[in-house]
């Protein structure tokens, strides 16, 4: 990686906006759910048990699904690879990428008490090109939630925008 690739990627990294209260866009429950509905129909259609998981802009917990059995390991990974989405503000099969010996951010999985999951399944939800949250998906292989994530994101972007938050600036 050259010097100018890393800060491209640093510049990314924070121009990708949190949406916050403040500026009237957030993650609800109610979009939450309607997040999980969808990704369990898409499972469902594909014969997997699935968790999901679904966090704020930061990455705190909004909602969590799981789905009758589905496996005890799902759980954790579901959680983290919301979490991971919303903490670096990408897919985490596009974080693994950048995770691979000679690139850039090669070792994060380290950090944080190895909760930085590099596979499929975990991505940013954006409105306004802010990050408002985040979906994890776990118990098929990656590739399989990773689909499903996408599914879930696409009817994401077919839902009525958040309403603003009262107070907030308009």
């Amino acid at each position: 990686m050259t010097i100018r690739s890393t800060d491209l990627l640093i510049e990314r990294l924070l121009s990708a906006e949190i949406a916050s209260p403040a500026c009237g866009l957030t993650m609800s429950l109610a979009a939450a759910r309607q997040l999980a509905a969808e990704a369990e129909v898409r499972a469902r259609a594909m014969g997997l048990p699935i968790v999901i998981a679904v966090a704020d802009g930061e990455g705190a917990p909004i909602l969590f699904h799981r789905m009758d059995g589905s496996l005890p390991a799902s759980v954790e990974i579901a959680t983290n690879k919301a979490w991971t989405a919303a903490a670096f503000r990408m897919s985490t099969d596009e974080l693994g990428r950048l995770a691979q010996p000679g690139h850039m951010l090669f070792g994060v999985e380290a950090s944080h008490g190895g909760r930085v999951v590099l596979f499929g399944g975990g991505m940013p939800l954006r409105r306004e090109g802010k990050v408002i949250g985040a979906i994890g998906i776990s118990g098929g292989t990656a590739d399989e939630d990773k689909i499903i994530a996408a599914h879930a994101l696409d009817h994401f972007q077919n839902f009525p925008g958040p309403r603003p938050v009262e107070g907030a600036e308009k």
